[in-house]
């Protein structure tokens, strides 16, 4: 699910932990269910429509917005074709938004389909966001310039793992 093998600069950390977050309620949306022993995932589809809005609500919406504020603008001017790339991924959190408020006022017995669909959403976004954004901004961008962003990430309140796994110190080496 998650690259460890991915080396990312100290200032986009925090925004992949969220990433790292967004996979796991992912999952969860895609199979119906958690592959972990010891997991809370609900197994009622209608249990995780409520923990995907307050997901949504509590880590997504302020990651969203921190992006929006500080990495797509950044980013957008220093990247090569990152304006373009920008468009794709605010059009991706407008079309993620529209689906969370969507499921959230219209929870129709639907959600055999629509919660997956949401799920899949969500690992594209992230996989492009990991896989392409960060590692073009890793690439292209100074260090100061990502240490900056860092910086303004550290200001927003500290949030947690979010899906309710506890985080895993990083690996030495």
């Amino acid at each position: 699910m998650y690259r460890r093998d991915v080396k990312r600069h100290p200032g986009l950390v925090p925004l992949s932990h969220d990433h790292h977050d967004t996979l796991v309620i992912a999952q969860g949306l895609i199979r119906g269910h958690s592959s972990a022993p010891r997991s809370d995932w609900p197994r009622e589809r209608r249990a995780q429509l409520d923990r995907v809005v307050t997901f949504f609500a509590h880590t997504l919406q302020p990651h969203f917005e921190a992006e929006e504020t500080w990495v797509f603008p950044t980013a957008a001017k220093s990247l090569t074709r990152g304006d373009t790339l920008v468009e794709d991924l605010l059009a991706e959190h407008e079309q993620i938004r529209a689906l969370v408020s969507d499921l959230q006022h219209d929870p129709a017995d639907d959600l055999e389909t629509r919660l997956p669909a949401l799920g899949h959403l969500l690992v594209s976004h992230v996989r492009t966001e990991e896989r392409v954004l960060f590692e073009t901004m890793q690439r292209e961008m100074p260090s100061a310039a990502l240490d900056a962003i860092g910086a303004r990430l550290a200001t927003l309140p500290r949030r947690g793992p979010s899906c309710g796994l506890p985080r895993r110190p990083a690996a030495d080496g």
